[in-house]
């Protein structure tokens, strides 16, 4: 009667692992719920530490608002200072400062070509010879634009 029972539990439990294992899903479909129930968890998430965010900055500003608040009101209060309000459109007028032309730092290095002073572009190593031989004369080839038979 023992091996009956025990053979009956454990065809009972084979059965419910495999009806709800194969249970009309497939492992594609249930990736997709998981995916999904993630996705929204973690927009839940993101949202509740942005509003904590924005909590802890509006009260961090209130604060150093209250501090500016406190200095001004202690500035004023001192015997002896003056405190005067700037009308708009009055302010202290400032001279410009004076233009000077830019230079280019390449002519002012040493031993730059100075523009105007062929000589020492002639000295200068590695320039171009001045007198170059002439072409020798081309031939033509037939047919060539220009001329040619």
């Amino acid at each position: 009667m023992n091996k009956k029972l025990i053979l009956a539990g454990i065809v009972v439990a084979a059965g419910f692992i495999t009806l709800t294992a194969f249970g009309g899903k497939t492992r594609e479909q249930q990736t997709q719920e998981i995916a999904a129930a993630v996705q929204a968890r973690l927009d839940e998430f993101a949202a509740q530490k942005d509003e904590e965010c924005t909590i802890k900055v509006n009260e961090e500003a209130q604060v150093r608002h209250q501090a500016y608040l406190a200095t001004l009101q202690a500035e004023a209060a001192k015997p002896g200072s003056k405190t005067t309000k700037k009308k708009a459109g009055t302010g202290t007028k400032v001279a410009p400062l004076p233009q000077k032309v830019p230079t280019d730092p390449q002519k002012t290095r040493s031993g730059a070509a100075q523009p105007g002073d062929v000589e020492q572009q002639k000295k200068r190593e590695g320039a171009a010879p001045t007198t170059t031989p002439a072409p020798a004369e081309q031939k033509k080839r037939p047919g060539a634009a220009g001329g040619g038979k």
